[in-house]
This record gives structure tokens, C-alpha cells and sequence, in this order.
């Protein structure tokens, strides 16, 4: 019998060393009465034997770490009640830190009484620096959000005062380049001009240099005024449409005796119908300004893709060197000198925003006929 007894208890000691858990138990006073293979190793033990007599201070683990331990035991214990799958460091004996999850239950003797605590626990160190990992993964986050959402802030209310800004310096600059344009046009009137050649020379270029900056001024307001949350689309036939925003270029076109084809859908297209009007006006002055023949000639056309459309604006002007692909969309960047071309250097980059704020793309290549080919998109 007593050799069946030895047996049945190496039996049940292999069960439990093949069981990849960590096992213990303990009396009263917390000492260690037995525990698996995998725990005795944690413990810095050869064998469980060995761990018997033992307390948790006579284990690698921290003083803090033992006193909490012992703490849950007692209270295991006195109050009857098990406390299952709970977190819990635990130093080992190289000196890591590994994290567990553990379940303590009382253990009773047959009468039902409590003689001291079972307990068990795996290894989940890999998951919890993946958790702890993700929440300073996440307060970083939350850190850059915030920094984000000032940031936002900040750029919105300097969008605001850019605004503000370029109202009140439509307003206000406007005012004095009509005085003198005024002043300089009554000196005229008067004679002066013709009682000094030159005079009448300086005239002129105050008076263009007057137009010059009236003209940047309310670009510069356009562009300002820009804003995505001002957008109100709607289904806008763009052949009916280009025709009318045409009548503004008329004097420059008879001018010119540019030639302008036109071929867009016949049906409604979801846009801004104000923004895209002076989108195509970009294109087609710039077609036909920096144009050196005798007839610029202009084609406006679209390809239907199946989640957008596809429009361009073809002219046979001087064309665009590939180095300067990024730089003619960028507001006052010039690839001409003013005495060249005149203009404010903010026209393309007018038509990148409002592209932008209806989420399409814009883009030049070469014109195989020669000059150069703007295409952008809008949504379906």
C-alpha cells in the first residue's frame, strides 16, 4: 500500500512537471510545501524538493515583490475566496523582469478546512510588453494628436488673420493706388506731359505699376478666399459654363486672334461652378500668354475614367523645361521676367488650390504639337 501511495505521488510530481504552468502550494505561514519543475527553476531551485521549508524571501524575487505575494495568500486564505488570472511581476534568478498571470485558491483538507494555498501561473511577459508597448505607443500618439490639434488651431487662425489681413489690405491699398493713379491721370490732363517728353514717360510706368499691384492685390485676395468649408457644390454643365467665363478673356483672344476648341460633357459635373470657371480662365490666359505665335491655339477636352474625369487644356506656347515642374504651381515663382510676360506668378498656383479643394490632381506634360498640356481631375 505505502509503495502504491510513493507511486501515485511520482505519478502526480511527473503530471505536473510536463504541465508547461508554474505550480505551488504553501502552509499557513506561506512556507513552501511542494510545487512543479518549471516553478523550482523559477525559483532557482535544481529540483521541487528542494523548495520545501522555504519562503518567498528565501527566492530570487524582490522584497516588495515577496511582501505582495504573501499578502495575497493571507488574504486568499482568511477569507475563503479564490482571486484567479490577476498581473504580477516577478524577478527571476538572472535579474528580469517577467510578468504573470496567476491564480491563488485556498486548500482545504477533507474536513473542508483551510490548511494554506494553491496557486499557479504562466508566463505572459511577451503580451504584456506588447501591451505596455502599445499604451506608450498610444499616449505617444495622443501627445502628437494634441501637438497635431494645436497646430491645426494655430494654422486656422492664421488663416483666419490672412484673410482678415488680405480684406483689409484690399481695401486699404486699393484706396491710395486710386489716388494715385488719379492724381497722375489729372497731371496729365493738364498738360504736363506735354510740356516734358519724359515726364509723361514716368507717367506711364506709374500708372502701369499702379494696374500691376491693383491687379497682385486682388489675386492675392482670391486666393485668401479660398477656403473648403465656402464650398457649396453643385451638378453644373461645364460646356454651357466655359463659354460664359470666355466673355472675360474676349478682348485678349480677338487680340491675340487665338484660336479656343472646345470639347467637354454635355452632362452635369459636381463642382464649384465659380472656382472651376476661374480654373479653365488660368489655363487659357496663361495658353495664350506666354505664346510666341501669330495665332495661340488653345484646346480644352476631357477623357471619362470610371471614378473621375479627366479634363485638359492643350496650347502651342513656349512650354514648361522639366526642372521647373514643381516650381509653377508655388505662388509668385516666375520662369520669365515681367518685361517678358507680365502677371502677378499666382495664377497656377490658384488653379493647384482650388484643384486641391475639390480633391483632384493637377499636372503639365509637354504637347506633342508643341507647348504644353494641363490636365487636372474631379470627382464623380
Amino acid at each position: 500500500m505505502k509503495q502504491s501511495v510513493i507511486e501515485q505521488d511520482h505519478f502526480l510530481q511527473l503530471i505536473m512537471d510536463n504541465i508547461p504552468q508554474y505550480i505551488f502550494w504553501k502552509d499557513l505561514d506561506s512556507m513552501y510545501l511542494g510545487c512543479n519543475m518549471n516553478f523550482a527553476r523559477a525559483a532557482g531551485f535544481d529540483n521541487p524538493a528542494e523548495i520545501v521549508g522555504k519562503s518567498d524571501y528565501d527566492c530570487p524575487w524582490s522584497r516588495e515583490e515577496s511582501d505582495f505575494y504573501r499578502k495575497v495568500d493571507r488574504r486568499v486564505m482568511d477569507s475563503g475566496q479564490e482571486e484567479v488570472n490577476f498581473e504580477e511581476p516577478q524577478t527571476m534568478v538572472d535579474g528580469r523582469t517577467r510578468w504573470l498571470r496567476t491564480s491563488k485558491i485556498p486548500l482545504r483538507d477533507p474536513a473542508g478546512k483551510i490548511i494554506g494555498i494553491l496557486g499557479t501561473y504562466e508566463d505572459i511577459t511577451e503580451r504584456k510588453e506588447m501591451e505596455l508597448e502599445l499604451i506608450k505607443n498610444a499616449k505617444t500618439l495622443s501627445s502628437i494628436n494634441t501637438n497635431l490639434q494645436k497646430v491645426n488651431d494655430d494654422l486656422e487662425s492664421a488663416n483666419i488673420d490672412l484673410e482678415q489681413f488680405a480684406y483689409a489690405a484690399s481695401h486699404d491699398l486699393q484706396e491710395p493706388l486710386r489716388m494715385v493713379a488719379s492724381y497722375v491721370t489729372l497731371m496729365r490732363r493738364r498738360g504736363v506731359s506735354e510740356k516734358d517728353p519724359e515726364v509723361g514717360e514716368y507717367f506711364g510706368f506709374i500708372l502701369e505699376g499702379v494696374k500691376r499691384m491693383s491687379k497682385l492685390i486682388k489675386k492675392i485676395l482670391l486666393y485668401s478666399r479660398l477656403a473648403k468649408e465656402d464650398i457649396e457644390f453643385g451638378l453644373i454643365r461645364l460646356g454651357e459654363l466655359l463659354p460664359d467665363k470666355l466673355k472675360d478673356l474676349a478682348h485678349t483672344i480677338k487680340k491675340t486672334n487665338a484660336q479656343i476648341h472646345i470639347d467637354l460633357p454635355d452632362i452635369p459635373i459636381k463642382c464649384q461652378p465659380d472656382q472651376i470657371g476661374i480654373l479653365f480662365h488660368n489655363l487659357i490666359s496663361n495658353g495664350i500668354k506666354f505664346n510666341k505665335t501669330e495665332s495661340p491655339n488653345i484646346s480644352i477636352g476631357y477623357e471619362e475614367k470610371e471614378r473621375e474625369w479627366v479634363f485638359f487644356v492643350a496650347d502651342n506656347g513656349l512650354g514648361i523645361e522639366p526642372e521647373y515642374a514643381d516650381v509653377i504651381f508655388k505662388a509668385f515663382k516666375r520662369l520669365h521676367s515681367r518685361d517678358q510676360f507680365p502677371g502677378s506668378g499666382i495664377g497656377l498656383s490658384i488653379c493647384r488650390r482650388i484643384v486641391d479643394l475639390h480633391n483632384g490632381r493637377i499636372w503639365h506634360l509637354p504637347n506633342p504639337l508643341g507647348g504644353t498640356t494641363f490636365y487636372f481631375t474631379l470627382e464623380k
